[in-house]
C-alpha cells in the first residue's frame, strides 16, 4: 500500500480545544486501512515488525476491536475505541470491555466523578452507550465498572465475545502496532484516496518510548509515535510478535510540537512529539482493586478509591464534515475548504454573550466627513482557517497604528501578529464553544487587552498552524503595542459613522451570505431586501468607511477580494444588508508604547477591572487534578516554568534575584482575585531582589464547594436575617460535613498531584536554584495542603515553608494567622472568611489575639508593609545576598 503521508510531521491540539483527544501524524509511520486491500509493505526502520506479522494481527485480532458509540438525542454518536479483554489466555471470550477514561467526560453527568466507583451510580450515566465490531454487531454497555486514577475505564455489555489476551506480565517491546478508529472529518491519510473513512478501522504501527519522571503512576505510562487519528483513543497497544495487548492508546502528548515552538535550544521540536499511552503491567500495579476487576475476580472499586475528577456534561457532537474540519491533520488542500468565490468557510467567529462589564462608544461632538473613503492598506488573508476576528482586530490596529507619527509599515503584511491575537483569544473566551474553530470579537479584544502583540515577524501567521507559545521574547515585544480603550459600538448609523471617523476603524460581526462571495464589478455586495439571502455563517470583519449606498468594508480574503473605489479588499456593505445582518461591533483606541507601564495599576483603583495577565508571564503555574493548564490565563505550564528556570540561570538573573519563592494560593479565592495579589506581590518581591513563582492548584476543583458555601449562606441569610451567632453556629454544623469531604478530596488530589505533577513542573526551577540561591515557600488558606504535599518531592535540603491562615493541619510549618478582626467580604451574612469556615468545620482557628491584623488572608497580602514584614519573619530577615543554605525551620507564628 502507497501510504505517504502529505505533510511532515506534527501535533494537533484537539485535545485542548475540543472534547475529542489530540492527534500525532508522522511522515515516517504509515497507517493501514482495514482490511488491507492489498500486501501491506512493512517499514524497515522498526524492529520485530515485518509484513507477516502485521498479516497475523490483522487476520486474528482486527475484528476483537470495537467503536464505541454515545447516544445524542436519537442517534448515536462515535467518541472511542473500546475493546473486549481477558487476563487469561484460557478465558477466551468475556462481556468486558477496556477505553480511554476522559471519555467519561461525555457519558457521566457534570462534575459527578469524586471516586473510581461513582460511576457505577445510576444518577451519574446520563448516556446510553454501545460497542460496534468491524462485521456491524452492536452491543449495548449495560454497566460501567469503574474509572481508575489513570485515564482508563472499565464497563461490560450484556454478551460474551471473543477477548484480546491482555499480557499483565509483559513489557511494552520496542516496536508496537495500535488499531483504533478514525472519527474526524478532514484527514487524507493515504495519496489519493477520496473515499469516506470515518468509523472505519486503521492499524498503525510506531517505536515505544519511556515516560519522563518517576512516581508510581508516572512507571504505569510510556510513549509511541505511532501516526493516531482523533479517536483513537482507548486503541489496543499490541506487541506484534505475540499479538497480545500490551497497553492502552490514551492521546497525544501535550509536550509536542505546540508547546515547543521558539525555544531556544530545541534543535528539532518534533522528537518531542509522542503519544501517551498506558502499560498493561503498570495497570495492575496502581491499586489491588483495580488488578482484581482487571483479572476477572472484583466488580468495584474500594469505596473511596481515587479517580481523576471527570467532569461531565458535554455531547459528543456530530462527525464533522470535511469542510467544517477547521484544523486538517495533514496540510493537504482538499479542494473544500473555501466557499463560493473565495469567501472561504465562515463561522469561524460566535456571538459574544451579554456582558454587564461592557461599556459603550459615546460619539462626540466633533464634525464628521459626509462621507470617509479608507486608505489603501494591508490586506490578510486567513485562508480556511476560523481566524477572522484576530484578522479584523490586527486590521484595526494597523489602521491606529498608521496615524502615529514615523510610523514605518512592514514591507508586506499586518504589523501586528494575527497568530498571538488569535491564540490569546482562545486562551481568553470565557464561552469558547466546544469546537477548535471559532471565537468571539470580545475574547480576542480581551486577549489583546491582557497581553499586547508582537510583530508579525516575529510569531508569522501560517493557515493551519496554530503552534505558538508565549515566549519572554514575544511577550517583552507585545508590550510596545497594547490597548487603551475598547467600547462597544450601539449598532446605530450613526454611531457607526462617527466611531469610524473617531478611530478609523470599527471591529464587526455579521451574518453573511453568497453575496460575500459574489461582488459585482464595482466591489459591491450584493443584496435584494424583498428576497434576503440565506446567512451561511458568521464573519469577522472591520468597517473602515462609508459613503451614501452603506459601510465600507476591509476583509481578510486577500487582495483580490474587493475593489471597491480601486481598493483591493474593500467592498460596499449596503445599509440594508448591514441594519439585516449586522451583529456586535467594537471600537479600540491604541495605548501609548511604554512596555514599562504595561500592567500596572493604582492601589486605589486594583479591585476596578481584571488586571492584566502578562504581568505575570514567568511567574505562575496553574495545575488541576487532571494535570497542569498548559495555556490558561494563570500560568503557561511546564514549558513556562522551563524558560523561566533557563532565564534565572543567567548569571545577571542570579545577581539581580538571589532569592526564590514557591506561592501557594488559596484555591478557595477567584482567580481574578488570585491574579491580583500574585501581580502585586511580584512586583514588590522583585523590588528586593525575590523572584516569586505563583502555583494554583484546585481553582476549578474547589469552584463546586465556594459556590455551595455561598448559596447555603445567602439562603439562611434571607431566613434567618436577625439570628445572628445562632445562625452562625446553626450554619457551621450543617456545612462542616460538606466542608470536610471537599477539603479531604482536595487534598487526596493535591497528593496525587504533587508527584510527579508538580514535582516534574517544578524540578527546572529547582536546579536553577542552587548553588548559591535561597528559597522559601509561603502558602496562602488551603495552598498550604498543596505545599506541604510538593515540599518533599523538592531536592533537600526542604526550603522553609510560612502558612498564611491555613485552616487545617499541616506539619512541619511555621503559621502566620490572623487578628480577631473580621468581616462579610468573603461571604456575605457569614462575619469571617473562606478560612474561617474551613477551619471552623475542622475544629480549628484560623486566628489568635496576636495576629496580623487583617480580616482575611487577601488584606494581609495586599497591606503596603506585607513584603517588608513577609521578609523579616523567612530566615535571614530581608537581606537579598545569597546564601549557600537553605535551613528548615518551625515555630508558631512570627507574628509578636
Amino acid at each position: 500500500m502507497d501510504y505517504p503521508l502529505a505533510a511532515a510531521r506534527r501535533l494537533m491540539a484537539i485535545g485542548a480545544e475540543n472534547s475529542r483527544a489530540r492527534s500525532i501524524i508522522d511522515d515516517r509511520r504509515p497507517v493501514y486501512l482495514l482490511p488491507p486491500q492489498e500486501k501491506i509493505a512493512a517499514p524497515p526502520d522498526l524492529p520485530g515488525i515485518d509484513s507477516a506479522r502485521l498479516k497475523s494481527l490483522i487476520d486474528h485480532q482486527a475484528s476483537k476491536v470495537a467503536l464505541l458509540k454515545v447516544r445524542d438525542g436519537r442517534d448515536f454518536q462515535p467518541v472511542a475505541t473500546a475493546w473486549p479483554f481477558s487476563t487469561d489466555e484460557a478465558v477466551g471470550r468475556t462481556r468486558r470491555f477496556l477505553t480511554a477514561g476522559h471519555v467519561l467526560r461525555i457519558v457521566v453527568t457534570e462534575g459527578t466523578l469524586r471516586h473510581a466507583g461513582d460511576v457505577q451510580k445510576q444518577t451519574v450515566v446520563k448516556r446510553d452507550a454501545q460497542v460496534v465490531f468491524p462485521d456491524g454487531s452492536s452491543h449495548p454497555v449495560i454497566r460501567w465498572i469503574c474509572s481508575a486514577p489513570l485515564d482508563l475505564a472499565v464497563f461490560e455489555i450484556q454478551d460474551d465475545c471473543d477477548a484480546l489476551i491482555l499480557k499483565t506480565d509483559r513489557a511494552v517491546p520496542d516496536s508496537i502496532a495500535v488499531i483504533g478508529y478514525p472519527l474526524v472529518g478532514g484527514v487524507e491519510v493515504f495519496k489519493n484516496q477520496t473515499d469516506p473513512y470515518i468509523e472505519r478501522q486503521y492499524l498503525a504501527v510506531g517505536e515505544r518510548k519511556s515516560a519522563i519522571g518517576g512516581g508510581k503512576q508516572r512507571a504505569a505510562q510510556f510513549r509511541h509515535d505511532a501516526t493516531t487519528l482523533p479517536g483513537f483513543s482507548g486503541a489496543p497497544v499490541f506487541d506484534p510478535e505475540t499479538g497480545h495487548v500490551v497497553g492502552l492508546h490514551i492521546q497525544g502528548s501535550a509536550e509536542g510540537l505546540e508547546h515547543s515552538v521558539g525555544i531556544v535550544g530545541l534543535r528539532n521540536p518534533v522528537e518531542r512529539d509522542w503519544n501517551d499511552g498506558l502499560r498493561a503491567s503498570g495497570m495492575v500495579q496502581q491499586q489491588t482493586w483495580l488488578a482484581e476487576i482487571l483479572d476477572g475476580t472484583g466488580d468495584r472499586p474500594d469505596d473511596d478509591a481515587a479517580t481523576i475528577f471527570w467532569t461531565g456534561g458535554l455531547a459528543p457532537g456530530p462527525r464533522e464534515p470535511i469542510e467544517a474540519l477547521p484544523l486538517p491533520i495533514l496540510l493537504a488542500d482538499t479542494g473544500a475548504s473555501r466557499g463560493p468565490g473565495g469567501t472561504g468557510t465562515e463561522g469561524g467567529v460566535v456571538p459574544d454573550r451579554p456582558d454587564k462589564r461592557d461599556r459603550f462608544y459615546r460619539p462626540g461632538l466633533t464634525p464628521v466627513p459626509q462621507r470617509l473613503i479608507p486608505s489603501p492598506g494591508a490586506i490578510g488573508d486567513q485562508g480556511a482557517e476560523g481566524s477572522c476576528a484576530a484578522f479584523a482586530l490586527a486590521a484595526a490596529i494597523e489602521i491606529q497604528l498608521a496615524r502615529r507619527r514615523g510610523y514605518r509599515p512592514p514591507p508586506q503584511g499586518l504589523t501586528a501578529s494575527v497568530r498571538m491575537l488569535d491564540r490569546m483569544a482562545r486562551r481568553h473566551d470565557e464561552w469558547l464553544d466546544d469546537t477548535p474553530d471559532g471565537t468571539s470579537l470580545r475574547a480576542v479584544i480581551k486577549g489583546f487587552h491582557h497581553n499586547g502583540v508582537c510583530p508579525e515577524s516575529l510569531c508569522a501567521y501560517v493557515p493551519q498552524r496554530p503552534a505558538f507559545f508565549l515566549t519572554r521574547t514575544i511577550a517583552k515585544a507585545a508590550r510596545r503595542i497594547t490597548l487603551g480603550a475598547y467600547l462597544r459600538v450601539r449598532l446605530t448609523v450613526d454611531d457607526m459613522r462617527m466611531a469610524i471617523a473617531d478611530a478609523g476603524a470599527v471591529i464587526v460581526t455579521a451574518d453573511i451570505h453568497d453575496g460575500w462571495g459574489n461582488l459585482d464589478r464595482r466591489g459591491r455586495i450584493p443584496f435584494d431586501l424583498a428576497n434576503p439571502p440565506q446567512p451561511r455563517g458568521r464573519h469577522a470583519f472591520v468597517v473602515t468607511g462609508y459613503d451614501r449606498n452603506g459601510f465600507i468594508v476591509q476583509n481578510a480574503r486577500g487582495a483580490g477580494w474587493g475593489g471597491y473605489f480601486h481598493r483591493p479588499g474593500h467592498a460596499l456593505w449596503r445599509f440594508a444588508d448591514w441594519a439585516e445582518n449586522g451583529r456586535d461591533a467594537w471600537v479600540i483606541r491604541l495605548a501609548p508604547q511604554d512596555d514599562r507601564a504595561f500592567a500596572l495599576t493604582a492601589r486605589a483603583e486594583a479591585t476596578a477591572a481584571p488586571p492584566r495577565r502578562q504581568g505575570l508571564l514567568g511567574h505562575a503555574l496553574h495545575a488541576e487534578r487532571f494535570g497542569l493548564v498548559e495555556d490558561g490565563t494563570l500560568g503557561l505550564g511546564a514549558q513556562g516554568v522551563a524558560e523561566t528556570a533557563a532565564y534565572l540561570d543567567d548569571d545577571a538573573a542570579r545577581e539581580r534575584y538571589p532569592r526564590l519563592m514557591l506561592v501557594f494560593h488559596e484555591p478557595l479565592m477567584d482567580g481574578d482575585l488570585i491574579a491580583r495579589l500574585a501581580l502585586r506581590l511580584t512586583l514588590r518581591l522583585k523590588a528586593q531582589g525575590v523572584y516569586p513563582l505563583h502555583i494554583v492548584y484546585g481553582l476549578d476543583e474547589m469552584l463546586a464547594c465556594r459556590l455551595r458555601l455561598s448559596h447555603d449562606i445567602g439562603r439562611a441569610v434571607e431566613r434567618y436575617l436577625r439570628e445572628g451567632a445562632s445562625r452562625d453556629a446553626a450554619l457551621q454544623r450543617q456545612l462542616g460535613p460538606v466542608i470536610r469531604t471537599q477539603v479531604d478530596h482536595f487534598a487526596q488530589g493535591a497528593r496525587a498531584a504533587a508527584a510527579p505533577l508538580l514535582a516534574d513542573a517544578l524540578a527546572p526551577l529547582s536546579l536553577c536554584a542552587m548553588p548559591g540561591r535561597q528559597v522559601d515557600v509561603l502558602s496562602v488558606g488551603l495552598g498550604g495542603v498543596v505545599a506541604q504535599e510538593v515540599l518533599p518531592t523538592l531536592p533537600s535540603p526542604r526550603p522553609p515553608h510560612l502558612a498564611i491562615a491555613c485552616p487545617v493541619e499541616i506539619k512541619a510549618t511555621r503559621h502566620w494567622r490572623l487578628g480577631k478582626t473580621m468581616d462579610e467580604a468573603d461571604l456575605p451574612g457569614w462575619l469571617g472568611s473562606w478560612g474561617d469556615i474551613v477551619a471552623g468545620a475542622f475544629g480549628r482557628s484560623i486566628r489568635s489575639p496576636r495576629g496580623a491584623e487583617a480580616a482575611n488572608a487577601q488584606d494581609l497580602l495586599s497591606a503596603p508593609e506585607f513584603v517588608t514584614d513577609l521578609l523579616k519573619q523567612l530566615p535571614h530577615g530581608g537581606a537579598v545576598r545569597p546564601s549557600r543554605t537553605r535551613p528548615w525551620w518551625t515555630g508558631t507564628s512570627p507574628r509578636r
